[in-house]
């Protein structure tokens, strides 16, 4: 059924529609047997304000300057200026800014970092300057992070998959699936002894996905506990002797930086080591893995702002959403190919 608008709604009723619009508002200028007969009838034909159309006309009847809801803001979450140039901060932002212009929003940045600026701050600039949609920037070196605003002024969502208190809409990588993805497409060529060497930040973040995924897909679920070690960096002095003991025939790591160390403590033997990317953040050229498409991510991440924007929608959701996307496979040269004929794994 098509939706009802006000001009069929007054049709059916035989009114104009302005007579309509005031009875739909109680206005005392409507006998309030029309009114009730308006309304009897709009419930009948599931006749629905729209959202923004409504709060533009409340804010105008209010006495106030009508503030077109053209700008989102995004705001950067991390405390360290020089994080916003990394691969993961630049697809980001250039993602949520494609999406924002595609819709017709204009895109603000706010840094949370900057001196005497709090999230409380910031709420209240935001509120002062009509900027109702936040858009969060994902979060590389913490876990989670804690949000004090004033959530009945806005319609958030954040990008990534880092906890934030509280709870908010987000849009994120599905880590597990493309852990998944990994472990099937070695083991369509071959791999027998895969390792993995996760940077601990990166998998807590992930609350354990990775972990999780390489456990349950291992091809020998006896020794995947021990084929797998955390780090917060690559450690020689830990790592060469447990790679020695493992003997992989393939290494998992979590971003491609960790290749060249890991091939260098392996001696001779590096030159010839197959590895792969758990997380490839720009086309490098070289590795194989799991591209997670932040800028993809950052997109549907301001749709979700939008969304609430035109459903006038604020405040803390009391079931927040989450989209997770799988990523998609890359392939490199660090890998043995895919035998001739296998077939194609959806991650």
């Amino acid at each position: 059924m098509d939706s009802c608008t006000l001009t069929s709604l007054a049709r059916a009723a035989r009114l104009g529609v302005s007579t309509v619009s005031y009875a739909l508002r109680d206005s005392p200028k409507i006998p309030p047997v029309t009114r009730d007969r308006v309304k009897r009838l709009a419930d009948q034909m599931g006749y629905r304000p729209h959202p923004t159309v409504a709060a533009l006309m409340a804010h105008v009847k209010a006495g106030r300057q009508p503030i077109a809801p053209t700008k989102i803001a995004f705001v950067w979450t991390e405390q360290n200026p020089a994080s916003l140039n990394t691969p993961f901060n630049r697809q980001s932002i250039a993602g949520a800014r494609r999406r924002a212009q595609e819709r017709g929003y204009q895109l603000d940045e706010f840094r949370l970092f900057e001196r005497g600026m709090t999230s409380t701050r910031l709420s209240q600039m935001l509120r002062a300057r009509g900027i109702t949609g936040v858009v969060f920037s994902g979060c590389e070196s913490s876990t989670s992070f804690h949000l004090e605003m004033n959530w009945a002024w806005h319609s958030a969502a954040i990008i990534g998959n880092a906890r934030c208190t509280p709870e908010l809409h987000r849009a994120g990588h599905h880590h597990f699936l493309g852990m998944r993805r990994i472990m099937s497409e070695l083991d369509e060529r071959g791999y027998r002894r895969p390792v993995a060497v996760l940077e601990s930040v990166v998998n807590e973040r992930a609350s354990r996905t990775h972990e999780a995924a390489f456990l349950a897909y291992h091809p020998a679920p006896s020794r995947a506990r021990a084929a797998l070690i955390q780090v917060l960096q690559v450690e020689p002095a830990v790592l060469r002797p447990w790679l020695k003991k493992q003997r992989p025939d393939v290494i998992i790591v979590s971003k491609h930086g960790m290749i060249a160390p890991i091939r260098k403590l392996l001696g001779a033997a590096g030159a010839t080591m197959s590895f792969v990317v758990i997380s490839i953040e720009e086309s490098l050229g070289t590795a194989s893995g799991v591209d997670p498409g932040h800028e993809m991510v950052a997109a549907n991440a301001v749709d979700l702002v939008i969304g609430q924007m035109l459903r006038n929608e604020t405040g803390i959701p009391e079931h927040p959403k989450e989209l997770l996307f799988a990523g998609h496979w890359v392939e490199g040269s660090t890998l043995r190919p895919q035998p001739r004929g296998a077939a194609v794994v959806m991650g």
